[in-house]
C-alpha cells in the first residue's frame, strides 16, 4: 500500500495518490499524534494527553480506541480483504503507526534538514537538501486542530522551517542571485514579522544585492515592530549587522553573527532522551 501522511497544512491521508477523508478534527488529532512518531510505539496515556490534554474526559480512552479502529479502516476498499488498512499496531502498552517515517511529510522534512547539517559536504549538496525539505511544506502544521499539544507542535515546526529557510538563504546569497533570495526572505518575514533571524538574513541579502539603503529600512521597520509589539530592542546579532552595514563592511554571512535557532535532533524529541516527540 502506498500511503503518505501530510501534517503540514490540514492533516491529510493520501492513499495510492488520492486524498482520503481522515474524518472529524478529533480523529485527525489522533492520527497526527500517531504520525509524529511513525515507526515508534506511543503509550495510550501519551496519545490521550496529546488529543484531550492533561485533564481528559472520562470517556477519552474509549473514544481513542474507536478513532484508532476507524483510522485503520481509512484505506479499506471492497474486495481487498482489509489489505489496504492503515497499519496501526498494538505495541508496548500503546499504538504504533507502522510506516516508514519518510511517509510523513514533516518527519521527512526533519530528516532532510538533519542531513543538510552534516559537516564536510559541499554547499550545493546542503542547498539541495534544504530545498527538498522546504518543498514539502504545505502550510501551517496541524491546521484546524486545537489544544496545547497541537499548538506546541505547530510552533516547533514553524521554528524548524524558519531555520531551514535562513540556512538555505545564507548558502544561496553567495552562489546565486541575492536579489531573488531577498525576495523569498521578504515573503517569509511577512509571515513571521518579528522573527529576527529572518530579518537578519534579509538585510544581508539586500546588502549583497547592492541595496544597502533597503537593508537599513528593513532594520528600522523590524525595530519599530519589536518595540511596539514586544517592548524589546533587536538582539545583538541584528544590531551588529546594522552597524556593519552602516560602516560598509558586513560579515561573510548573516548566520555568522546570529544563527537561527538550532533545530532539534533527528528524531525531533525535546528534552531528555526517552521522552516522546515535541513536548508532550
Amino acid at each position: 500500500m502506498v500511503v503518505r501522511l501530510c501534517l503540514s497544512g490540514p492533516v491529510e491521508v493520501v492513499l495510492r495518490g488520492r486524498p482520503v477523508d481522515a474524518g472529524p478534527p478529533q480523529r485527525r488529532a489522533v492520527l497526527a499524534a500517531l504520525a509524529v512518531d511513525a515507526g515508534r510505539p506511543v503509550p495510550v496515556e501519551v496519545l490521550i494527553e496529546r488529543v484531550w490534554g492533561a485533564d481528559p474526559p472520562e470517556g477519552a480512552r474509549r473514544a481513542l480506541y474507536a478513532h484508532i479502529c476507524r483510522i485503520r479502516r481509512l484505506g479499506d476498499e471492497p474486495g481487498t480483504g482489509g489489505r489496504g488498512r492503515l497499519p496501526v499496531l498494538r505495541r508496548c502498552g500503546g499504538y504504533q503507526l507502522d510506516l516508514d517515517p519518510d511517509a510523513v511529510d514533516l518527519r521527512k522534512f526533519l530528516r532532510l534538514v538533519a542531513l543538510a547539517r552534516v559537516s564536510g559536504q559541499p554547499q550545493d549538496r546542503r542547498a539541495a537538501l534544504l530545498r527538498e525539505s522546504l518543498a514539502l511544506w504545505r502550510g501551517e502544521p496541524l491546521a484546524g486542530l486545537r489544544g496545547g499539544w497541537s499548538s506546541r507542535v505547530r510552533e516547533a515546526w514553524r521554528r524548524r522551517r524558519v531555520d531551514a529557510a535562513v540556512r538555505l538563504a545564507d548558502i544561496e546569497v553567495h552562489g546565486g542571485d541575492p536579489a531573488a533570495v531577498a525576495h523569498q526572505l521578504r515573503d517569509l518575514l511577512d509571515e513571521h514579522p518579528t522573527t529576527e533571524p529572518v530579518a537578519e538574513a534579509l538585510m544581508y541579502a539586500l546588502y549583497v544585492a547592492g541595496d544597502g539603503a533597503e537593508a537599513l529600512r528593513c532594520y528600522a521597520q523590524l525595530r519599530h515592530r519589536l518595540v511596539e509589539e514586544l517592548g524589546a530592542e533587536p538582539g545583538h546579532g541584528l544590531r551588529e549587522l546594522h552597524r556593519r552595514i552602516l560602516l560598509g563592511r558586513p560579515p561573510g554571512g548573516a548566520a555568522d553573527l546570529s544563527p537561527a535557532p538550532a533545530a532539534p535532533d533527528t528524531d525531533a524529541r525535546t528534552g531528555p532522551a526517552g521522552q516522546f516527540l515535541l513536548a508532550d
